[in-house]
């Protein structure tokens, strides 16, 4: 059920004026799937906010799901005796689930070291870190005073246990993945623990063996599938002979693709694929966790990557920040208000179709706020459907620089 075709060929792939930018096709069981493309966060199983009739105006091509938000919630029962996600939610577009691995981060080392998934503070040159509560030397002055929350995770080499809403809940490799089959996405991830940007080379290490432990039990647990398939996570940080090791230990391992897990500086990211990427066959599709940046969407596709998720889209949708190909607007500002312009006029949105100007769109933020939101985030996602369609023909037609210039005030 799972086939993977890059259409632009492998050779052509390695080397190109778009770097190794392919474009292909993803065969899932429920449609087909052309890349580069990105999936819609639907944290709880559906998109936030969005109902049956919204789906159908926004028609996302990809949608990835929550698992520990699933378990926690006590959904799986629920979508298992569904008969898995598509039936539960109505939905019949291809569906992911991520396995928990990214919590250990976020309610752990994020929490205590108060940082996301792309590291704010800059780089040095010789990437010289410093293990003072693990902090790193050339943080900016903003972020050594961010407050620090307590970690409500404690990580063993058996599992990992979260302190949730005054609940104790217990995650395995070998759970994640059961959970993971009982909701019954088309991809699915293994367990893994991602890593701080301000984590040491000594605790990446750490961290990126008890990993490669986890993804041989994950392999163990999920057996074969023709419904599914199981992509693997490599990990190692912001270092090159981690990464490296990880990208040939995880690529050697039979996945059906893989995902490049982790936290790093904006401007490490190029870097850090190419090592990551590395040991990786070249006939599996590649995943970004948690990247969707106009900027580092670019910079990912012409290192390789197949496939991205991100909250972008719906996120800032949701706060009234609207998404054009010569920037963003913030639709909630007074300049907007009488302003009969289409967001876009080019678009080929339900918004923009049904000919909803900037100045309606923001009367709405002020008097139906839902409403607002639900049509700004349906821009914003034909925003980034049609972004992906764009890469993928720039890439077949060798113009990414061309492209790139039309997004420029997004780099």
């Amino acid at each position: 059920m799972f086939e993977f075709e890059i259409k632009n060929g492998l050779k052509k792939a390695r080397s190109t004026s778009s770097g190794r930018a392919r474009a292909g096709v993803l065969k899932t069981p429920h449609g087909k799937l052309e890349t580069p493309n990105l999936a819609i966060v639907a944290t709880n199983g559906t998109i936030k906010l969005f109902d049956d009739a919204d789906y159908k105006k926004a028609k996302p091509e990809l949608t990835i799901s929550n698992t520990f938000h699933l378990f926690v919630n006590k959904k799986v029962p629920e979508i298992k005796k569904a008969g898995g996600i598509h039936k539960w939610a109505g939905l019949k577009n291809p569906i992911m689930t991520d396995s928990g691995g990214f919590q250990v981060f976020s309610l752990g080392w994020g929490k205590t070291h108060g940082i996301g998934k792309v590291a704010q503070a800059q780089i040095d040159s010789d990437q010289t870190w410093i293990n003072s509560d693990i902090r790193f030397k050339n943080q900016s002055n903003q972020s050594q005073n961010r407050s620090k929350s307590a970690s409500v995770v404690k990580i063993f080499e058996h599992e990992v246990i979260f302190n949730f809403n005054n609940r104790e809940y217990e995650l395995t490799p070998e759970k994640s993945i059961k959970l993971q089959k009982d909701i019954g996405a088309d991809i699915i991830f293994a367990f893994d623990e991602c890593t701080s940007p301000l984590h040491d080379h000594a605790y990446n290490k750490k961290a990126m063996e008890r990993t490669h432990c986890w993804a041989l039990r994950c392999l163990k647990e999920f057996k074969q599938s023709d419904k599914q398939a199981l992509f693997g996570i490599v990990q190692g940080g912001i270092y090159e002979d981690l990464r490296k090791k990880s990208s040939q230990v995880i690529g050697a391992m039979p996945f059906g693709g893989f995902g490049i897990g982790g936290s790093f500086g904006e401007k490490q990211m190029k870097k850090v694929l190419g090592w990551a990427l590395s040991g990786l066959p070249q006939n599996k599709p590649r995943h970004l966790l948690g990247i969707g940046k106009i900027n580092d969407v670019f910079i990912a596709v012409k290192q390789g990557i197949d496939l991205f998720d991100c909250v972008i889209p719906t996120r800032e949708a949701r706060h009234a920040r609207i998404y054009i190909p010569t920037g963003t607007l913030d639709i909630n500002k007074e300049i907007f208000k009488k302003d009969k312009k289409l967001i876009d006029k080019n678009c080929g949105c339900w918004v923009c179709k049904n000919k909803i100007s900037r100045g309606e769109l923001r009367e709405y933020f002020k008097t139906d706020k839902l409403k607002g939101q639900k049509l700004a985030m349906t821009h914003n996602i034909w925003f980034y459907k049609n972004l992906f369609a764009e890469i993928r023909i720039a890439i077949e037609k060798g113009k990414m620089e061309k492209l790139e210039g039309k997004y420029y005030n997004h780099l």
